[in-house]
């Protein structure tokens, strides 16, 4: 796959294209957390509106990660995409559960739900697809300050 544009890209995400398709709203997100390698996403939803147009299912993605360093440097990212204004919401990484018969940490990345106002999904899908756009950088970014910080104290430590 070329990019979370190409037409086939929510068929090509997920293990079920017949039935489950990623949604649009989310694909850049799905798409980048699984062309890093690091993320393996397992369910995603580009979030809802219920028919009262209340804010229903959040936009969201469910994934397994093997190294708590990178939820790490994930988690620390998205505070300084907060604090530098990016995010019109605060996003956090929980750790949740997929099935009952599955031992593997899942994780999600979820934005935290400060208003339940209808207004607020196109806004909370743009913060995912920034997040989708800003992705890598952000993740190496980080990877480079922890191993700047960790040179100094291994550094101090002689």
């Amino acid at each position: 796959m070329c990019s979370p544009n190409c037409p086939e890209a929510p068929n090509a995400l997920t293990s079920d294209p017949e039935n489950y398709p990623i949604e649009t709203g989310i694909v850049p997100l799905v798409f980048e957390m699984t062309r890093l390698g690091i993320f393996e996403p397992c369910w995603s939803c580009e979030g809802h509106l219920n028919t009262s147009g209340k804010l229903w299912k959040l936009p969201r993605v469910w994934f397994y990660c093997e190294s708590m360093v990178h939820i790490r440097l994930l988690v620390d990212g998205l505070k300084d995409m907060e604090l530098a204004g990016k995010l019109t919401n605060k996003w956090q990484v929980v750790v949740t559960f997929s099935d009952p018969d599955n031992p593997e940490t899942t994780f999600s990345l979820e934005p935290v739900l400060e208003s339940e106002a209808p207004s607020i999904l196109p806004k909370l899908q743009a913060d995912a697809n920034v997040i989708a756009q800003s992705l890598e950088g952000l993740i190496i970014g980080q990877g480079k300050k922890l191993q700047y910080g960790a040179a100094k104290v291994l550094k101090s430590s002689d």
